[in-house]
């Protein structure tokens, strides 16, 4: 039987526990723990898998679970993961993973991270999977327990079938505990048909709803109009609106883009920072006191209307305070932009036209 999953799964669901992981240490270790107990299933969905040390420890981990006996299924963005060679893969399928390409003949992109043990324990967020992401990489995943998984186990079905496969579920159907109660979240998952823009919109809807404070980091920051508009009305009305973004990028013109927004940003009140610690990569959002947002999906054109990605809105006072702290320690590394900096570094016409290139460019990169 093959299932049929829509693109979009958004309804409130409850996870019975949602933890924050912080660094590539803490990230990998928890997903070989997961992992090295799976008993029935894995499934993972990645944009960047690496052969290096720490795709290979992975790749080890699931042949063992497929020597086993658990049904290991391996999906990975074709272009994100163009380094896998020939040789690796053929390693995979041979162990008994089952492995499959997202085409590369679109422009649209699987931008997700996801991994799923047994219908019960579920991972998504920035860090996708390589040594990279042990050295200098700030990135901010999600680890949940209960009822939620299933939610991304849907996603998954539904990226794995668009990819060719064939997904029955009925390795662990039926198998997954009551949890009951827990953490009320969402999980949106975006990308091509009508629901291509709902993480963008849901962005916005929280935004539009805030009262006390929008916080926001990402790696990468060139929205369109809608976000603009949304960020600058709330900073007008009182909102304390804060975004940190990078002081350098692994993406220069992305990186030049966002330089090019940061003025007019000062000027409806949000406040910048540039991180200094390295690369930041997180994607998170904290709304008021109540609202937290963990996500796959940048603040530019290609994550709101072109890749599939997935995001996490967890209702958790208690999450919100953890990545308030996190926050507030980003901001340590941070240097604040403010028009007096800015007017003082008076940036050469060559930056500034570079930042007008890379925002010209950005929604095609």
């Amino acid at each position: 039987m093959e299932y049929n999953y829509p693109i979009m799964h958004n309804s409130i669901t409850y996870a019975q526990t949602a933890s924050l992981l912080l660094d590539g240490h803490e990230t990998f270790s928890a997903l070989k723990d997961a992992l090295t107990h799976a008993e029935r299933s894995i499934n993972l969905e990645y944009f960047a898998f690496h052969d290096d040390e720490t795709g290979r420890t992975i790749t080890r981990i699931l042949s063992e679970k497929a020597a086993h006996g658990v049904k290991v299924r391996m999906l990975t963005d074709s272009v994100g993961s163009w380094r896998l060679s020939r040789k690796f893969i053929r390693g995979l399928k041979d162990s008994g993973i089952e492995f499959r390409r997202f085409t590369p003949f679109t422009f649209h992109r699987d931008h997700r991270k996801i991994i799923t043990v047994d219908g019960v324990t579920g991972f998504l967020g920035g860090f996708n999977i390589g040594d990279v992401y042990l050295r200098q990489w700030r990135d901010t995943h999600l680890m949940l327990q209960g009822e939620a998984v299933r939610e991304l186990d849907g996603i998954f079905a539904g990226m794995w079938t668009r990819a060719g496969g064939k997904y029955d579920g009925g390795n662990f159907a039926g198998t997954w505990p009551d949890f009951g109660g827990g953490v009320p979240l969402r999980i949106i998952a975006s990308g091509m048909g009508h629901d291509y823009r709902a993480i963008a919109d849901e962005y916005i809807r929280v935004i539009e709803a805030s009262r006390k404070r929008v916080w926001i980091t990402t790696p990468y920051f060139a929205p369109d109009g809608k976000f603009l508009e949304a960020t600058y009305n709330a900073a007008l009305r009182g909102v304390d609106v804060r975004i940190i973004i990078p002081s350098w990028s692994n993406h220069v013109i992305v990186s030049w883009a966002s330089q090019s927004y940061i003025d007019a940003l000062i000027a409806h009140g949000v406040r910048v920072f540039t991180y200094k610690g390295g690369f930041i990569h997180a994607k998170t959002m904290i709304a008021d006191s109540h609202g937290a947002s963990v996500v796959t999906a940048t603040l530019d054109a290609l994550s709101f209307e072109i890749n599939y990605e997935v995001q996490a809105f967890v209702y958790s006072t208690r999450l919100v305070n953890e990545l308030e702290g996190v926050f507030m320690e980003d901001l340590r590394n941070c240097t604040e932009e403010t028009e007096s900096s800015r007017g003082k570094r008076k940036r050469p016409a060559m930056m500034r036209l570079k930042e007008f290139a890379g925002r010209l460019l950005s929604p095609i990169l």
